[in-house]
């Protein structure tokens, strides 16, 4: 069963363009997308995503609380945030909520993909 990684974003371009980058250098990855973290949380039910891709900035539950859901309900799924949010205050919140990387949205054609191909290796062993 191939890996799945799960878009977590509310602004539809942005999600809809990130997951169509992910399906061509992730393609043996089964790649889905919500768009808030009341949505993410509700899909574990009936997924198990391996990666999760989450902005803090999300209506209703921040990307951060959904961090601290996800990992209580899935704690084997390795959560990257990918933000806006450059300050250290964010970036230590997110890891003491469980986010395994933390991805300036700024950066990210540099370091998303090297972060999430690393996450899904380090999974594989």
């Amino acid at each position: 069963m191939p890996a799945t990684i799960l878009i977590v974003e509310d602004h539809d371009a942005v999600r809809r363009s990130l997951r169509a980058w992910l399906e061509t250098e992730f393609s043996q990855c089964r790649v889905i997308e919500v768009a808030s973290g009341e949505d993410a949380v509700a899909l574990l039910r009936v997924e198990s995503p391996r990666l999760v891709v989450l902005d803090i900035s999300l209506p209703g539950i921040s990307g951060i609380e959904a961090t601290r859901q996800i990992k209580a309900i899935l704690p084997s799924a390795q959560v990257v945030i990918l933000t806006i949010h450059e300050g250290d205050t964010y970036r230590a919140e997110a890891t003491a909520a469980g986010a395994s990387a933390y991805v300036p949205k700024r950066v990210m054609r540099t370091e998303l993909i090297p972060t999430l191909a690393a996450l899904l290796a380090n999974a594989d062993d």
